[in-house]
C-alpha cells in the first residue's frame, strides 16, 4: 500500500501539456493518477518524438536543445553563454501556467532541467564543451570544469527558482558526458569496449588538465599516455570479446595499475561536487525550490555513474534529492539499482525512484507495482514515472491501479 506521505511524481513535456490542456491533465494526475507532483521540462535537448495521444504532429520534433520559459536576461550577466530560448513561443508561459494550475489543484510542480547536454549552445561556443584526447570537441557535451559553463548552469537554476513558482528543480545532466550519445546517424565500426569507451569520454580541455595539475596528475602525460593507448586499440580493432557497457572489469584494472587516470577520474568527481555545491549556494540558497540530481544520464548501471563524474556519496551530501533511473523490467534489477544507492547515499530519504512506463521496460500494472515495492523495500518513499507522453491512456491507468494498492 503506497503510504499517505510517498512522494509520485510524472515527467511530461511543455508540448505534451499544452496539448492535453493544462488544468485537465493536472486534475487527472491527482484525481486519476494518484500522483503528487507534475516534473515539467524546463529546459530540454533536441530530439525526434513518436508521442501516440497528441491531437496534431505524432512525430514531434525538438529542433535543438531550449528553455521553455522566459528567461531573465539579468540573471546571465556573469557568462557569455545565454539559454537558447524556443522559437515556439506558445510553449513559453506554460511553466508558469502549469504553476497555478498545480497549486490550485494541490498539487506539487518540479522543473525537469537538463543541465550540460546542449548540443546548440556546444555548437556556437565549442571551446566550452569537451574536448577528447585527440583534441575533437563534443558540442553535445558542455563541460563542468568550464567556468563559464558552470556560471551559465548556475544562472539557469537561480533564474528558474527565483522567477517560477517551483517546489523542485530535477537536474539532467550535471556531468561529463563523453562518447556515447545517440548523435544522429551515429555509426561506429570498430568493437568499442569498456575501456574505449571510458578513455573516449574523458575530457582534455584546458581546464579540465588544469584542475587535473593542480590535483598533482602530469596532465599531459596522462594525455599523451591515453592517446598511445587509444591508437593501439584502434590498429588492433580492439582484439578483446565484445561486452556490455556495464562490465567495466578491464576499467577497474587499468585505473588500479594507472595512477595518473585514477587521479584524473577522482578530479573529474571533485569538479562535478563542486559546481553541485555551487549551485546549492548560489543559486537555491534562501529559497524553497530543492535540488534533485539525476545520478546518471547515460551510463547504466547506477554503479558506474562516476563514469560521469558522479561521485555519489559525495552528491548525496549536498543534493536534496537523487534520482535514481530504475528503468528495466526485473523488479530485480529496480532492487540492486535502488540498493547501490541507499548503500552509497545512506539515507533512503533522499533517493527518488525513476521508472519507466514505456514498453519493453513495464509491462502491466502488476510489473509497475512490483518494481514500486522493490525500492520501497530499501525504505524508499519517492517516485517519478517517465513519461507522459509517450504512453497510452492504459498504461497511464497503470499509475492509478498501482496508487490504489
Amino acid at each position: 500500500m503506497a503510504s499517505p506521505a510517498e512522494s509520485r511524481a510524472l515527467w511530461i513535456y511543455p508540448w505534451d501539456l499544452l496539448d492535453a490542456g493544462i488544468e485537465d491533465t493536472v486534475r487527472r494526475a491527482k484525481d486519476e493518477w494518484g500522483l503528487t507532483a507534475l516534473s515539467l521540462a524546463a529546459s530540454y535537448h533536441s530530439a525526434k518524438f513518436l508521442l501516440p495521444r497528441r491531437s496534431a504532429e505524432r512525430v514531434f520534433l525538438a529542433n535543438g536543445a531550449a528553455v521553455y520559459f522566459r528567461p531573465d536576461d539579468k540573471a546571465y550577466g556573469e557568462t557569455t553563454l545565454r539559454p537558447v530560448v524556443t522559437p515556439q513561443t506558445d510553449l513559453l508561459d506554460v511553466l508558469d501556467d502549469a504553476a497555478v494550475a498545480c497549486r490550485s489543484a494541490g498539487l506539487g510542480l518540479r522543473a525537469w532541467t537538463v543541465g550540460l547536454h546542449n548540443s546548440a549552445l556546444g555548437a556556437v561556443h565549442p571551446e566550452a564543451s569537451e574536448e577528447n584526447v585527440f583534441g575533437d570537441r563534443y558540442p553535445w557535451a558542455l563541460c563542468p570544469a568550464n567556468p563559464g559553463v558552470r556560471r551559465y548552469l548556475v544562472a539557469l537554476i537561480r533564474d528558474l527558482a527565483t522567477n517560477h513558482d517551483l517546489d523542485a528543480i530535477d537536474l539532467e545532466s550535471a556531468g561529463f558526458h563523453g562518447l556515447a550519445h545517440g548523435h544522429h546517424h551515429e555509426l561506429v565500426g570498430i568493437n568499442l569496449g569498456p575501456v574505449e569507451e571510458m578513455l573516449l569520454g574523458l575530457c582534455f580541455c584546458a581546464h579540465c588538465q588544469a584542475r587535473a595539475d593542480d590535483n598533482g596528475v602530469d596532465a599531459d602525460r596522462l594525455r599523451h599516455d591515453t592517446r598511445a593507448l587509444l591508437e593501439r586499440r584502434f590498429a588492433e580493432e580492439s582484439f578483446v570479446a565484445a561486452v556490455e557497457p556495464a562490465n567495466t572489469t578491464g576499467v577497474a584494472s587499468l585505473l588500479l595499475s594507472w595512477a595518473d587516470l585514477a587521479a584524473f577520474v577522482r578530479t573529474r568527481l571533485s569538479t562535478v561536487t563542486e559546481l553541485v555545491a555551487e549551485i546549492k549556494r548560489d543559486a537555491l540558497a534562501g529559497s524553497r525550490t530543492t535540488l534533485a540530481l539525476t545520478a546518471a544520464t547515460f551510463v547504466k548501471p547506477t554503479a558506474n555513474a562516476w563514469l560521469e563524474g558522479m561521485d555519489l556519496r559525495a552528491l548525496g551530501a549536498v543534493a536534496d534529492e537523487l534520482i535514481v533511473l530504475g528503468y528495466a523490467h526485473d523488479p530485480a534489477t529496480v532492487a540492486a539499482e535502488t540498493q547501490v544507492a541507499r548503500d552509497l547515499v545512506g539515507d533512503p530519504a533522499k533517493l527518488v525512484v525513476g521508472l519507466s512506463l514505456l514498453h519493453p521496460l513495464t509491462t502491466g500494472s502488476a510489473n509497475l507495482r512490483a518494481k514500486i515495492d522493490a525500492a520501497r523495500a530499501f525504505g524508499v518513499a519517492k517516485f517519478s514515472f517517465y513519461n507522459f507522453g509517450f504512453v497510452s491512456e492504459p498504461r497511464l491507468g497503470w499509475l492509478r491501479d498501482v496508487a490504489d494498492r
